[in-house]
């Protein structure tokens, strides 16, 4: 059964829900239900009820994570170590990736090529338009650096890989 858990070390089960990083919880022992049948049908009672007084579940789609690094959701930063003989290379690059995207690990957009600015806008730009043509967004790039939204979108980027 959903949100419950039957707990035998404490002989009891366990209700628990969660909305907005808030925590429900209840415990419904066998000291007052006497069987695990009637605790978890007391629980699920519970569950019923309180779910009507909960905010609605925020669908993770879009929404912004803590764990988020960019400042803009679907947007990441890489980097790639490479290491010889005689040195060790770190590549930068800003990625993109969306529910759907045809390539596993998304896209993503080298600062050695395109430079600290336009990979992160490269990134923004597949992620809103959903696409992996790296010919379009390079020109759609070129129209796109004259406007503010360009300005507002490199305002949001939390971390900067090098000095430019």
């Amino acid at each position: 059964m959903a949100n419950t858990t039957r707990n035998k070390a404490s002989r009891c089960v366990m209700a628990r829900i969660m909305r907005q990083r808030v925590t429900y919880q209840k415990n419904f022992g066998l000291g007052k239900f006497k069987t695990w049948p009637a605790a978890e049908a007391a629980a699920q009672k519970w569950l019923k009820q309180i779910k009507r007084e909960l905010p609605p579940t925020v669908d993770p789609v879009g929404r912004m994570s803590k764990r988020n690094q960019s400042g803009i959701v679907g947007i990441f930063p890489r980097i790639d170590r490479f290491q010889s003989a005689i040195a060790t290379t770190d590549y930068c690059r800003w990625g993109s990736r969306w529910p759907g995207c045809p390539l596993k690990g998304g896209i993503g957009f080298s600062t050695n090529r395109y430079g600290e600015d336009d990979a992160f806008a490269l990134a923004w730009l597949a992620r809103e338009f959903r696409t992996v043509d790296r010919d379009w967004l390079e020109r759609k790039l070129n129209s796109f650096r004259r406007t503010k939204k360009y300005a507002e979108i490199l305002a949001q980027k939390r971390i900067v890989f090098m000095d430019q």
